[in-house]
């Protein structure tokens, strides 16, 4: 495909996301209805339409269009290139631009208020606490392994990966992760992923982990365990005089924990049923709960768009929720452990402070904020043990 034909595409499927369809959905749909595409045409569409919606209001800002077609002008105003070589009609390239279009994109525009410079909607701006760092948004999320010391060690791993063309490098957040630099494609067929050796975390995911004090015998808990990235990172640390258990609402979710775990050796008892309605008592319980993943938005851009603020009102009621039901789990001298990937503090430090003042008996044993950066994701971990 040429470059103006990739383009064409990417406003296609980008229109489609605008008008709410998942992002990841429509790239799936285009790229099965396109099979003469290679993998670069299609890794280059991928880029292109995430990077379109990492900077969806600036771009537009810069084109003064409207839609996906206006987004794209926008960036190619933004990258300083050529809009006519892309924009020109020839082949499945778009169309080129029409008077009313080129008049748009040659008026001069006012300054991007801070919404607009930070490519987030208008009623999340206040929650950012205006944040100045424009770029950090906007960019690709960087791709962190997760070795498990357990198997194999950081610097075999860096030498194996090596050997399959994956270059790597040690992180300063915490001693477990790998930065990928460059190629990324081998990972998922690279024998130590295919073998649990190593797993693809985010490195403050990881540092959030790290930071939890693990009980040496017992029981641990991930009642929201999702696809279980948290507690393999978490078998990792705790001993085999350690029961394991996770469970999440979504039992579909569970199904990659179940694979994944037995990739690395780790032995996770699945639960069916809420262990909220039983009477079974954990040392540790961990609770990632929902939440808007503010945090990740570089990983998936096209939440951003989609949160409002009903939604945001009704996860942090759920946040509330499970963790009041959670607390009730937690046995004589245990840790409850609550976390989100979200920067928001009305999902963190002010969910934590009204659970202690709602809950005398409880008290905060530490906290940590890992702050959305060039070195991680953002996230959020509070500890809490009763008084």
């Amino acid at each position: 495909m040429t470059p103006s034909a990739r383009y064409a595409a990417s406003i296609d499927i980008l229109d489609k996301i605008i008008a709410g369809a998942p992002a990841e959905r429509e790239l799936t749909i285009w790229a099965r209805g396109n099979r003469f595409a290679g993998s670069k045409d299609r890794a280059a569409i991928r880029d292109l339409v995430y990077d379109a919606l990492r900077n969806l209001r600036s771009y537009a800002h810069l084109s003064g269009l409207d839609g996906a077609r206006g987004i794209f002008i926008g960036r190619l105003i933004a990258k300083n290139e050529e809009i006519n070589l892309i924009f020109n009609g020839q082949g499945y390239g778009p169309a080129g631009l029409s008077d009313i279009e080129q008049n748009a994109v040659d008026m001069q525009k006012n300054d991007m208020p801070y919404a607009v410079q930070m490519d987030i909607p208008n009623w999340i701006s206040s929650k950012f606490n205006y944040v100045n760092n424009y770029d950090i948004l906007k960019s690709r999320a960087p791709i962190d392994l997760r070795v498990n010391l357990k198997k194999i060690t950081l610097n075999s791993a860096i030498a194996e990966l090596k050997k399959d063309g994956i270059e790597t490098e040690t992180s300063s957040l915490v001693d477990t992760a790998l930065r990928v630099r460059g190629e990324t494609r081998k990972i998922l067929q690279n024998k130590l992923y295919l073998n649990g050796f190593i797993e693809l975390q985010d490195a403050g995911s990881q540092a959030l982990v790290a930071q939890l004090d693990c009980p040496r015998t017992g029981k641990v808990l991930d009642y929201c365990a999702g696809g279980g990235g948290k507690t393999l990172a978490i078998a990792s640390l705790i001993s085999n005089d350690v029961s394991l258990f996770a469970y999440d609402k979504n039992q579909s979710r569970l199904k990659d924990l179940k694979l994944r775990a037995q990739r690395s050796s780790v032995k996770v008892h699945l639960l069916k049923e809420d262990p909220t309605t039983t009477n079974n008592k954990y040392d540790l319980v961990i609770v990632d709960v929902p939440c808007s993943g503010s945090g990740s938005w570089r990983r998936s851009p096209d939440a951003k768009w989609k949160l409002t603020e009903d939604r945001l009102n009704n996860l942090m009621e759920l946040q509330s929720e499970i963790l009041q039901n959670t607390s009730k789990l937690v046995s004589l001298g245990g840790t409850l452990a609550y976390m989100t990937c979200s920067i928001f503090s009305c999902e963190n430090e002010e969910q934590i402070n009204k659970f202690v003042l709602n809950n005398k008996s409880w008290k905060i044993t530490n906290y940590k904020n890992f702050e959305l950066s060039n070195n991680s994701d953002g996230f959020y971990l509070a500890t809490l043990s009763k008084k």
